[in-house]
């Protein structure tokens, strides 16, 4: 285990949504409505938001939506609705290697610390956190909402900036590494100069193989207790 600074991704990483694509979408499709969008675009269309990174005003502007703001209002709330129904029928849990991992990177003799890098609402991550009581784990969160701006979702480097930051981080003396289920972690990764690691949950299932990506994840892992080799 010879990193120092472990950050995860929460949803597809740690917490398991099923097909997260299919709910995003679906999430997507009732937020426009309620939006009252002239024309809800093709999922082709829809699936460019998630792509387009600091770009996405001008997705949103050209569906005719000029306060970005209030849609991201609206789609973490539809969100939160949609997650509490998964919820309550069992269609979220966590994956089961998680907690074990966790407690390992916690309880090493060599004081790491770990940290959540996610593009969630802060609201949405602090309930499943406390709800699935992995809240003690993590030295640093940081998610979207109110305070921080879409703009700095993943595959921005901002987030894992930030957590570097508060812990004090010296490329020169300590190692960092981002663990996540896409691309946008990886990016966001390597952007942010720090080790990356792609777990491979439903990745090869709901997307293109990583393979196939332009740019590629330092490690690849099957289960987060694989960490412990890295």
């Amino acid at each position: 285990m010879n990193f120092d600074f472990y950050i995860f991704d929460l949803d597809g990483t740690l917490l398991d949504l099923g097909n997260i694509g299919v709910h995003v979408d679906l999430i997507l499709v009732k937020t426009l409505k309620k939006l009252n969008v002239h024309r809800i675009p093709e999922k082709k269309e829809r699936n460019n938001l998630w792509r387009s990174g600091e770009k996405f005003g001008e997705i949103l502007r050209e569906w005719g939506i000029n306060d970005s703001y209030l849609f991201w209002k609206y789609f973490d709330e539809n969100d939160f609705e949609k997650r509490k129904v998964l919820l309550k029928n069992k269609q979220i849990s966590l994956f089961k290697d998680v907690k074990t991992a966790l407690e390992l990177i916690q309880n090493h003799k060599e004081n790491k610390k770990l940290a959540i890098c996610t593009n969630t609402a802060d609201y949405i991550v602090e309930f499943f956190l406390n709800y699935f009581k992995i809240d003690q784990y993590f030295h640093e969160i940081f998610s979207l909402g109110s305070n921080v701006d879409q703009k700095f979702a993943k595959p921005s480097p901002d987030g894992i900036l930030n957590i570097l930051k508060k812990f004090d981080h010296n490329p020169l003396e300590k190692t960092a590494i981002m663990i996540g289920d896409s691309i946008h972690d990886i990016i966001a990764a390597k952007k942010a100069k720090i080790s990356s690691c792609l777990i491979l949950r439903h990745i090869e299932k709901d997307y293109m193989s990583y393979k196939e990506w332009n740019i590629q994840p330092d490690y690849v892992i099957e289960h987060l207790d694989e960490l412990n080799n890295l």
